[in-house]
């Protein structure tokens, strides 16, 4: 409609008409993009045509993104899935949430093939590391990874942060910011900071080295002579192989056993009950993009205790609704789980800042509003 904004012919579109065909995980996979998926489809599908294409469904995280027969397998099945999507769905475009390295040259085959197939195609990039691994790729993996970020017609990023990264690769005009999103409605604030005599620290992410689950450990052997009283809760799949039972040696090795547990990977409704008991959440990771455990902690009302990387600091305001510590630094790491556990008042302010960062930037029906906005706009 002529002399309408792009936000006013979104709500004045019959979206209805609007095919999008939308690639990402499966059911049972888990991880950031797989949650922010979750979050969106029930939304997004009453305001679109969506067909949603699972790329991969109950593979263990530390397979994900290895070269081996069984995966080769797997991207077989999946692109002979998407030609026949193209074919029968004929989408307007193509939203692929795509991550780095190995996962990422996947997944330009959806790319070259939408393009040939004349589609408009969106590339979501995940991998908090996505920069630093194409610095590190063979010149010609550099040269067809600019290639194909050059064919997309449009790049999501998950922050401001990652925008200004991704610039260094191709050109800003077509790289849009948009931090994920969650539901608020399923994500209730509770009062946690008075209810309990000792604080209940909650850590969700791979367990291994690049997440900073080792430095928690050690960061709680470090407060073992002060006066702090709480407990840990460790939430998540190994990284690698080996690394549930090392973090487990340094738990026992410290005497840690009453103070902390590694639960290993649980279901979502767990997740959201360790939600509710817990007085803060920490996550010391070394790279991001912006986590959705991070998100969903500030939805519960929580301070959280986190690193300055990636998107972090866009949600994450130090000493307002968390604290922000360096990558690897365990002194400080302590020292902020110290000053959370010992004043409960500070946690009750903080994590009613949390909520409040929520509800004004992180829902899911602004979210997906402003990715109307952008599918029109390419559609």
């Amino acid at each position: 409609m002529p002399g309408l904004n792009p936000f006013e012919r979104s709500l004045n579109t019959n979206n209805k008409d609007l095919r999008i065909l939308m690639i990402g995980p499966g059911e049972g996979v888990i991880g950031g993009i797989s949650t922010l998926v979750d979050t969106l489809l029930p939304v997004l599908e009453e305001r679109v045509s969506l067909f949603y294409l699972p790329t991969v469904k109950q593979r263990p995280l530390k397979d994900s993104g290895k070269l081996s027969l069984r995966n080769l397998v797997i991207a077989l099945s999946v692109y002979i899935r998407f030609l026949s999507a193209l074919l029968r769905f004929r989408p307007h475009i193509i939203h692929l949430h795509t991550s780095q390295g190995i996962a990422w040259l996947k997944d330009t085959f959806f790319v070259i093939i939408g393009k040939a197939f004349r589609t408009r195609v969106i590339l979501h990039i995940h991998g908090g590391n996505f920069d630093a691994i194409y610095d590190a790729s063979p010149r010609i993996i550099q040269i067809y990874t600019r290639k194909i970020l050059g064919l997309a017609d449009a790049i999501i990023s998950v922050s401001a942060e990652w925008k200004m990264r991704l610039a260094k690769l191709i050109t800003t005009d077509r790289v849009y910011s948009f931090k994920n999103c969650i539901d608020l409605g399923k994500l209730q604030s509770t009062d946690n900071c008075t209810e309990h005599s000792a604080a209940n620290i909650l850590f969700i992410g791979r367990i291994g080295p690049l997440k900073g689950a080792f430095d928690l450990i050690e960061a709680i052997h470090c407060l073992q002579a002060s006066r702090c009283v709480f407990h840990t809760w460790m939430v998540g799949p190994e990284e690698r192989d080996g690394d549930f039972n090392y973090g487990h040696e340094l738990i026992d090795r410290y005497r840690l056993v009453d103070q902390c547990e590694l639960l290993g990977s649980v279901n979502r409704e767990d997740v959201f009950q360790l939600f509710k008991k817990a007085s803060l959440f920490v996550l010391p990771s070394y790279y991001e993009g912006l986590p959705m455990v991070i998100l969903e902690a500030l939805a519960m009302g929580l301070p959280v205790i986190a690193t300055p990387v990636g998107g972090i600091p866009e949600v994450i305001h130090d000493a307002k609704n968390g604290i922000l510590i360096p990558p690897g630094n365990i002194e400080a790491l302590a020292n902020a789980i110290e000053t959370l556990v010992t004043d409960r008042d500070l946690r009750k302010t903080m994590g009613a800042y949390s909520r409040e960062v929520a509800e004004l930037e992180l829902d899911v029906h602004a979210y997906v509003e402003k990715l109307i906005v952008l599918y029109a706009s390419l559609s």
